[in-house]
Order: C-alpha cells, then structure tokens, then sequence
C-alpha cells in the first residue's frame, strides 16, 4: 500500500498514523514519517492527521488494509476530489467492478438509482472540517453498524428507500451532507483496489491470488 502512495503523482507526503498503544515503526523496512494517535477511535486519527499536516489544506485518509491499492487509483480519486472541492469527498466502486476483479468476495452493496456499488477505504477531507467538526465524524463513523443509531441520524422512511434501491447519489450526498454540516460528495472510482479490504484470512489470500494472477499475466 505504501508503494502505492509513494507512486502517486498528486501524494506530496505520507503521515503513517499509529496507534497509542501499537507502535508500527518496526514493521517498516523503509522510514516512514509517523504520527502517534492519542486514542483508539478513528477521530483519534484524523486529529494526529492534520496535526502533522499543519500545512496542508486536504487530507487524503486511507485505510491500512487495502492490499491492491494501485498509485493509478490514487490519483484518480484525488484528481476528481480536487475538482469537486468538497470538504469530504468519499470513494465508492461499482460492485460490479469489485466482484469482477476479486469473484467471491462478498461485499456490503448498496442499490441506487445509478447501479450497485460498495464503499471503499479513502476520503479525502479538509483540515478546517477535521478539526472544527472532528466529533460529529466520530458520532458518525461510531454509529455507522448501529441500526437503531442509523435510524435516529438518517430517518426510518430515508433508509427504507435506500434498502428499496429508490435513492440516488445526489439524495445520499445531500442527506449525508446536511447531518454531517458540511459538502459531502461521493467519487465514483472504476479501481477496485480502493474497496478491497482485508478482514480475515480468506481475504488476505485472495489478494495475494490476485496479484499473483496479474503478474502471471504480465509476463505472458
């Protein structure tokens, strides 16, 4: 993953973000720059973020367990963020693209008006939204496998229309937009390395599977 964002053209620098009790300097070869979260929770990582960006306007984030992360992808979607100017702009992949890179690995999928797609593991935020509004991120992200809690955030007839497949983007991006007070837009990636994550082991296998399969192909 690290090569990935060293490759990419629009990565000016790399904040590696460790947790307080789980020092991760040790498990890099190469040196890295890192930063110590004060907490456990993902607000913790976002403060320990913009903390050692104090220069930087945006915020690219991405999760640690993204093992087919390509630097292509990775400009893409900062290429499309810049664009956009949202102060968080979110990736999503066609499910269809997940599906057809990695068959078998079931992802959580949403229905809307445009197609199926699945989250992916980058956002890219302001820093003037991380550090004003830094606690509604934590109520989100905390209540994001809570239903009720989801209930009580979006409203029951909003989520019944999202499970029916009668919402598109924009509704998501204007509701998500008005509970979080902020421009929140969603950026449609077609590289499914962005949402494939590793949970378990079976996970862990298949992409080595995969890398091992595009390789075989390169040298074919």
């Amino acid at each position: 993953m690290l090569d990935a964002l060293h490759g990419a053209e629009l990565v000016s620098e790399i904040v590696v973000v460790e947790g307080p009790t789980r020092p991760l300097s040790e498990q890099f070869s190469d040196p890295v720059r890192l930063a110590t979260a004060q907490g456990p929770e993902v607000l913790d990582t976002f403060y320990a973020a913009a903390e050692a960006l104090p220069e930087s306007e945006r915020i690219l984030c991405v999760t640690a367990d993204l093992p087919l992360l390509t630097s292509e992808g990775i400009d893409d979607f900062i290429g499309s963020c810049l664009r956009l100017q949202a102060e968080v702009s979110y990736v999503t992949v066609a499910a269809d693209e997940v599906e057809r890179a990695m068959p078998g690995r079931g992802k959580t999928v949403s229905r809307l008006r445009e197609g199926r797609f699945t989250g992916g593991g980058a956002a890219c935020l302001s820093r003037r939204f991380i550090l004003e509004h830094g606690p509604i991120i934590g109520r989100v992200f905390a209540r994001r496998k809570n239903p009720l809690a989801m209930l009580q955030m979006f409203g029951w007839g909003f989520l019944a229309r999202l499970a029916l497949g009668r919402l598109s983007i924009a509704d998501l991006e204007k509701r998500a937009s008005e509970r979080l007070g902020c421009t929140l837009r969603a950026v449609i990636s077609e590289y499914p390395g962005l949402a494939f994550d590793v949970d378990d082991a079976d996970d862990l296998e298949l992409s080595r599977r995969y890398v091992g399969q595009l390789t075989d192909d390169k040298q074919s």
